[in-house]
């Protein structure tokens, strides 16, 4: 009922699920699935998506998506928290030339280690969880003279349209 609906919104958390209580609110009082659509943002399929999901489940749980954890790790938990650890060293503890860690870096440790294969951007994403910054150095002489190195740029940027 539309009464259900209307208490149900004051408690749904999240924008989402708000959304999807909303949409039913106003089907409840009378809005075409084309108005709903403009007004949410959304491509009327969803709108239908929506609606059915308060039709077919318990009022309480239509609002929100079911969980769904993804793939499994590919590290155990103990392999994981290891690996947390050990980003917590410069990788020369741990032998390594390289001062800092890099995705790069991080992709060959876990594979000697773990034999587990990562892409750049889940090492990347593991390197945000651990807290590091995946950004590399850019070296630079902390003695250079600016003056000089604008000189040096522009002969470079000269040269370059030879």
């Amino acid at each position: 009922s539309l009464e259900e609906l209307q208490e149900l919104r004051e408690q749904t958390e999240g924008e989402i699920p708000r959304e999807r209580v909303l949409a039913a609110i106003g089907r409840k009082q009378g809005d075409e699935l084309d108005r709903l659509a403009e007004r949410h943002g959304v491509v009327e399929k969803t709108i239908r998506n929506w609606l059915d999901r308060f039709a077919r489940e318990p009022i309480e749980q239509a609002p929100y998506d079911d969980y769904r954890p993804g793939r499994p790790s590919k590290l155990d938990e103990e392999q994981r928290e290891q690996l947390f650890e050990q980003l917590q060293q410069p990788p020369t503890e741990l032998g390594y030339e390289q001062q800092a860690w890099s995705s790069t870096l991080l992709i060959d440790h876990v594979k000697d280690e773990y034999d587990v294969e990562y892409s750049k951007g889940h090492a990347r994403k593991l390197m945000s969880k651990a807290e590091l910054s995946y950004r590399t150095a850019r070296p630079r002489n902390h003695e250079a003279d600016p003056g000089k190195e604008a000189e040096f740029q522009e002969t470079v940027e000269k040269n370059g349209q030879n």
